[in-house]
This record gives C-alpha cells, structure tokens and sequence, in this order.
C-alpha cells in the first residue's frame, strides 16, 4: 500500500529567496528540497516545517551559516540531511520520506547585522 502526501513550499513574490515548488511525495521516496537566497552578505539560512495537523507549531528543522555545516535539529537527524549553506543555497534531502513529514517547510535566511 503506498501513500502520498504533501510538501507545500510557498513562494513569496518580492521576497529575496527562491525555494522548491508544492511537491506531492510517496512514502519510501526521496524528496530534496532546494532554497537559494540573494546577495552576498554571509548569513544564516533556515529550514522549518509547519506540521498539517490543528493547533501544530512551527519546528526548526536545519540552519547553517554560510560556508557552515548544518545543525539538523534531534527528531530530524535520522532521515534528513543537508550538507549546509553554500553560495546562499541550503537543501534539505529527506529519505525515505514518511507520512508524518506531511507539512508546509517554510525556507528563511537572517542577514548579518
């Protein structure tokens, strides 16, 4: 039995970051979501994910300083990866993807001060 799910990754015209587009994933895939931001001031980049379900809060699922490894949050580290920030660019592979990745990821970026 195989079942599908839900990645949502809005995009937000006049922002400054481009991330993957709404992705429906199977159970067992590999998806890899994809994030790139402007400029080139060195700065921290984000990932979270807004879970479906009511009432749910937002979690932090990776950040990276650019030209940093990644820091995977704990009940994320077993099935998603991310090699860090590079050239304003941070990607996130989850494998194998599972029902309960089903969310909105939501990618973020905070300039130096």
């Amino acid at each position: 039995m195989h079942f599908t799910f839900h990645l949502s990754c809005p995009f937000l015209p006049g922002w400054a970051l481009q991330q993957s587009p709404d992705t429906i994933v199977r159970v067992g895939d590999t998806v890899t979501l994809e994030c790139s931001g402007l400029g080139n001031a060195v700065k921290t980049m984000y990932w979270y994910k807004l879970p479906m379900e009511k009432d749910a809060s937002m979690q932090l699922v990776v950040y990276s300083l650019e030209g940093g490894k990644a820091d995977i949050e704990k009940e994320f580290k077993n099935r998603f990866q991310s090699s860090g920030t590079r050239n304003n660019h941070l990607s996130v592979k989850i494998q194998p993807a599972l029902l309960n990745d089903t969310g909105t990821y939501f990618c973020a970026e905070q300039d130096p001060q």
